[in-house]
């Protein structure tokens, strides 16, 4: 950390009031330390001197100062940009979380024509993955969960969507997809995701999810779609796990 940026760390710690009384003060000091300068060097003995002298010191300490405040405006901005991405976003998988992924999905349902479909929806659980947790503890588990986001975000578009929204449950909206192209980038996570347990050095253990596609019908909001792919969800658990299953 270079010393201005711990000055700005430091300053930015302290009470508003104290602030103002630190710029006043500074400002104040390097003024009568310029005025003082001016004096014995050049003399003060015209109007011009005296204006001229008053402008330079104006000048002189406000393009500091001035600088001092925009870049500390400018760390606020970068901090409350951060903030606000960090609040929008799993800490675990760097995807959405579930409250940002609602925003963003319910504004793609909306921008569709009423007799288009939008698109289709993944719905997607780790399977057995109490049993990750109890075997090789909860960190590899995280482990894991990281590594799925991972595989979920190399497999989709830049204009799809992708959430963790619970333990070990994600979901994704692929937006303008119709069932083959939702099938196809399934089976992609799908078999990306039987690499994770050997890449992570889990013995034999096998890493797989289970995957309930559901394709929007026009005019059903999120929340049905929702419930139409968690409901192939379950049907691919009921089967077996490790598959894709879609009506």
């Amino acid at each position: 950390m270079n010393i201005y940026t711990l000055w700005m760390t430091k300053f930015g710690a302290l009470s508003p009031l104290t602030q103002v009384a630190i710029m006043v003060g500074m400002a104040t000091i390097s003024s009568d330390i310029l005025a003082v300068l001016a004096f014995f060097v050049i003399g003060l003995r015209t109007p011009y001197h005296v204006a001229g002298v008053t402008t330079a010191i104006v000048v002189l300490v406000s393009v500091p100062l001035g600088a001092f405040l925009v870049g500390l405006n400018f760390k606020l901005k970068q901090l409350a940009a951060q903030l606000d991405l960090e609040s929008r976003r799993d800490d675990l998988t760097g995807l959405l979380n579930r409250a940002e992924f609602y925003v963003q999905a319910q504004g793609l349902f909306l921008a569709a024509r009423p007799m288009d479909s939008a698109g289709a929806l993944l719905y997607i659980d780790a399977d057995h993955f109490k049993a990750i947790n109890d075997r090789f503890g909860h960190a590899a588990g995280d482990e894991v969960i990281h590594e799925i986001g991972r595989v979920i975000r190399a497999n989709i578009g830049a204009r799809d969507l992708a959430a963790r929204i619970g333990g070990e449950e994600f979901t994704v909206f692929l937006a303008d997809a119709d069932l083959g192209r939702a099938n196809w980038i399934s089976h992609k996570i799908l078999m990306a995701t039987r690499t994770i347990g050997r890449e992570l050095g889990l013995d034999t253990t096998a890493i797989t999810v289970s995957i309930g596609i559901a394709l929007h019908e026009p005019g059903q909001s999120l929340e049905e779609t929702l419930g139409v792919a968690d409901k192939y969800l379950y049907s691919a658990k009921h089967q077996g796990r490790n598959r894709v299953v879609y009506g």
